[in-house]
C-alpha cells in the first residue's frame, strides 16, 4: 500500500506534568495536571496529517517493552501504520518526562534515548519510502535518514526536514532536502547573522524553500527570492509541547494541497498555536474545520 506520507525518526512516551512553577533542588511539587502521550518530532507531525486525512506511515525503532507498546499504540490510534516499525527486542525504549508551569508555559524536559541502537539504513522500507509524495525526517538517526532522503528524491519524493537541533551529518542531509523547517537555534548555530541572512545561507545547502520558526514570534520563510514572515496565532498558551511537530505535519498539509509558501506557513501557524492550548503534543491537535477556521479568523 501506498502513503502521501512516510516519516522517518524519533518516536517516545512523554509523561507531563504541569505545576505551578518548577520547584527548587531538594523539594517537591504536586502536579495540576498530568498525561501520558505519544511523542516524537516526525511521530507527531504525522498524526496531525492523519487528523486532517492524509495517510501516513512511520518507519523508526523501538523495544518490546511497556514504552514500546504505548508508543505503537498511540502511532496507530491516531491513524499512522507501523507496519515499517523496526523492533529490537529486550530493550529499553525513548521516554520523556516534561515539567511545565501554569502560568509561563516554560518547560522543562528530561529525556532519554533509551539503549534501542540506532536506526540503519538497512532497516529502511525503501519501497515504502518510494512511493509517498512526501518524506519527513527529523535529523535523528543520521545515517538511515540519509539513506532515505538519497532514496526519496531518486525517486521524486519532496523531502521535509525538521531541524530542530545541529547533528551528525546535517550538511550532507540539507544536500539532499527540498524544504527545511529549522528552529531558531538551528539557524543560529549554522548560519549566523539577521533571519534573512540565516534563509539564504540554509537554502545554499541545497533546500528550494526554506523556513526558520520563531516561537511565539511566527516563523519566516523564503522560497523562489521570495521572504514571507507569518506571525504566530495569538492564544492564551498552556503547552508548547509538541508545538513545532504539529506545525511541520500541518506545512506538509499545505504542501499536499499545492498552496504557496506563505499559506503554508500561516496554515501551519495556526494548528501550532491551537495546540498550544492542551497539555501535550497529542492532545492538542484541533481537527482540520477548526484550523481552518483559526487561519481565516
Amino acid at each position: 500500500m501506498a502513503f502521501e506520507v512516510v516519516g522517518v525518526g524519533h518516536c517516545a512516551v512523554d509523561y507531563l506534568g504541569l505545576m505551578e512553577r518548577y520547584p527548587e533542588v531538594d523539594s517537591k511539587v504536586e502536579l495540576d495536571q498530568f498525561s501520558i502521550q505519544g511523542g516524537g518530532p516526525v511521530a507527531t507531525a504525522l498524526v496531525t496529517l492523519s487528523t486532517y486525512g492524509i495517510s501516513c506511515a512511520f518507519i523508526g525503532k523501538i523495544s518490546d517493552d511497556d514504552f514500546g507498546i504505548f508508543i505503537r499504540h498511540g502511532l496507530r490510534e491516531g491513524g499512522v501504520d507501523t507496519g515499517s516499525l523496526v523492533v529490537e527486542r529486550d530493550r529499553v525504549s525513548p521516554m520523556s518526562f516534561i515539567a511545565v508551569e501554569r502560568e509561563s508555559a516554560r518547560r522543562t524536559i528530561f529525556w532519554t534515548r533509551g539503549n534501542v541502537s540506532a536506526l540503519q539504513p538497512e532497516e529502511l522500507d525503501l519501497d515504502l519510502i518510494a512511493q509517498a509524495k512526501v518524506l519527513h525526517l527529523d535529523g535523528i538517526h543520521p545515517q538511515a535518514q540519509i539513506a532515505a532522503a538519497r532514496h526519496a528524491r531518486q525517486h521524486g519524493v519532496h523531502v521535509v526536514l525538521d531541524a530542530g537541533t545541529p547533528r551528525e551529518g546535517w550538511q550532507e542531509l540539507l544536500g539532499n532536502t527540498d524544504t527545511l523547517i529549522a528552529s531558531e537555534r538551528f539557524a543560529s548555530e549554522t548560519a549566523s547573522g539577521t533571519l534573512a541572512e540565516s534563509l539564504r545561507l540554509l537554502s545554499e545547502h541545497g533546500p528550494t524553500t526554506v523556513v526558520i520558526t520563531i516561537g511565539r514570534d511566527g516563523s519566516v520563510g523564503m522560497e523562489n527570492g521570495e521572504t514571507y514572515i507569518v506571525p504566530a496565532l495569538a492564544v492564551k498558551a498552556v503547552d508548547t509541547t509538541g508545538a513545532g511537530d504539529v506545525y511541520h505535519g500541518a506545512y506538509i498539509y499545505g504542501l499536499l494541497q499545492g498552496w504557496g509558501l506563505r499559506e503554508r506557513m500561516r496554515f501551519a501557524s495556526a494548528a501550532a498555536g491551537l495546540k498550544c492550548r492542551v497539555l501535550g503534543g497529542r492532545a492538542g491537535i484541533a481537527d482540520l474545520q477548526q484550523v481552518l477556521q483559526a487561519m481565516s479568523g
